[in-house]
């Protein structure tokens, strides 16, 4: 295995849930419909640590499934992230400890 993150699994579900499987954690699973908001987190401990996390959180704004970058999976959950309206990338370059917001889209 290449990446220690390609340990984290993550799938969309036939019920519409993204599901996160991680080495010795418990299953992580949020509904789509009760998703309000995706973040993306950087820190700085690349390039040998996971440095960029996907955190989607539900309405009370608590962390329902986190998966860092090139999780298996990562591409179909990002692909359905994507038709979220008005979803947009942000921050995958950063090498700071931040949080970015990519859902819904921060007000200008």
């Amino acid at each position: 295995m290449k990446y220690p993150e390609a340990r984290f699994t993550v799938e969309v579900t036939a019920d519409d849930e993204i599901v996160c499987r991680a080495p010795k954690q418990a299953e992580q699973r949020i509904k789509m419909a009760d998703l309000a908001a995706v973040y993306i987190e950087t820190n700085d401990s690349g390039p040998w640590g996971a440095d960029v996390w996907w955190l989607l959180a539900d309405s009370a704004g608590q962390t329902q499934v986190a998966f860092p970058q090139l999780a298996t999976g990562e591409d179909a959950a990002l692909e359905r992230l994507q038709r979220l309206p008005g979803f947009e990338v942000r921050g995958m370059n950063s090498c700071e400890d931040a949080r970015f917001m990519c859902w819904p889209s921060p007000s200008p």
